[in-house]
């Protein structure tokens, strides 16, 4: 770089600064708290897009003042996670978005409340984050596994097994979840098999062969990516015919990405919460995802870019409580994912579910809500 263009460069950034300094406005640095490595880091481009798309937007539309994100890996754990929260805190954000992975949100929230900093989660759908102890710093867009494990039990009786496995993570995900299914399933489970999603810490072929050997006619499969692929892929491989089925953490057409043989994907059904009615914010998100190159079947995007305003705004409200400020935000706001109303635990509650298929191609032709069961 020559003398010149260095010039032109601090020129122009003592521009910008002159010209936020006189229209009044700040800089206000948003945490994000991304899977980039770990089990679902398939899944972190999409969530990583959607964040830019909204503080694109933010710093297009409000004006002098200046959003920056921060991103950091979660890596899907909650130790991991709360080096990471230590990291945005110390960087000196509002507040975080984030996590995506139950476990790490956990992990990351006694690091952000001790902090009085509020963190607006995605993703992370297991009911233990409804009673987090968490100071009333803990919210999320996205409703408990409590009613997903209703839906995704409606999928599995409708389609006429009776029989099925269930596998499922040790983790808070895949434990809370898995237990909330077998709570509402009519009959008894084929057979029950509880493992260690860590890389190394389980094996897909024993794990399939104890669904083979116990004649399941299904199984319900809670995992994430990385193993959840393993695993359908030592069930195809042993000969497994019959139905597997699962939930969010595997209902994105990335999912494909963490097979080795691609086509054993095909016939998988799996939940994912529903989208909120088609909405100005629906689609003013839509089209700048598109625009930005972004996976139009990616998981929990408009979630990820609805948290990151709603930071944003309750930012704006420049109050001494953000954590306060972000309720008030959270009530009947109007988002791309739908409209949200925090519940005195930072919950809010959906709309429904989709129920999608690999075909091999990813599609979600039917959806699940509370009032009306399944339907087309």
């Amino acid at each position: 770089m020559n003398y010149k263009k260095i010039f032109l460069l601090i020129s122009l950034s003592a521009l910008a600064l002159a010209l936020t300094a006189c229209g009044g406005g700040e800089t206000y640095k948003i945490g994000l708290l991304s899977p980039q490595t770990g089990p679902i880091a398939v899944y972190a481009p999409g969530f990583q897009d959607a964040a830019n798309v909204a503080i694109a937007e933010l710093n297009d539309n409000e004006d002098g003042n200046v959003f920056e994100l921060v991103i950091q890996d979660s890596g899907c754990d909650g130790t991991q996670a709360a080096t990471a929260t230590q990291t945005l805190v110390d960087s000196g954000v509002v507040g975080i978005v984030g996590a995506a992975c139950s476990g790490a949100t956990l992990g990351a929230i006694a690091v952000a409340s001790e902090a009085g900093i509020p963190m607006v989660s995605y993703a992370s759908t297991s009911p233990a984050v409804t009673t987090a102890s968490d100071n009333g710093y803990l919210f999320r867009v996205v409703p408990s596994d409590a009613q997903q494990a209703i839906a995704l039990t409606a999928v599995v009786s409708d389609a006429g097994d009776s029989n099925p496995a269930i596998l499922y993570m040790t983790n808070d995900y895949g434990s809370g979840l898995a237990d909330n299914f077998q709570a509402n399933w009519s009959g008894s489970a084929c057979t029950t098999n509880a493992y260690d999603p860590t890389e190394g810490s389980y094996d897909a072929s024993t794990i399939a062969q104890s669904v083979i050997d116990a004649g399941c006619d299904s199984a319900v499969l809670v995992s994430y990516a990385t193993d959840g692929a393993s695993i359908i892929e030592a069930l195809k491989s042993q000969g497994f015919e019959g139905t597997i089925y699962g939930a969010d953490g595997i209902a994105d057409a990335a999912f494909v990405e963490a097979f080795t043989d691609a086509s054993a994907v095909t016939g998988i059904v799996a939940t994912k919460p529903r989208p909120g009615k088609d909405s100005t914010a629906k689609s003013t998100f839509d089209s700048a995802y598109k625009d930005a190159g972004g996976n139009a079947e990616g998981i929990y995007t408009g979630e990820t870019y609805d948290a990151v305003k709603i930071v944003a705004h309750a930012a704006l409200e420049g109050g001494d409580n953000i954590r306060a400020d972000i309720k008030t935000i959270g009530t009947g706001y109007d988002g791309a994912s739908g409209v949200h109303t925090f519940d005195s635990n930072g919950d809010v509650s959906g709309t429904g579910y989709e129920v999608c298929d690999f075909n091999p191609e990813f599609s979600c032709s039917r959806v699940w809500t509370a009032e009306s069961g399944l339907s087309n």
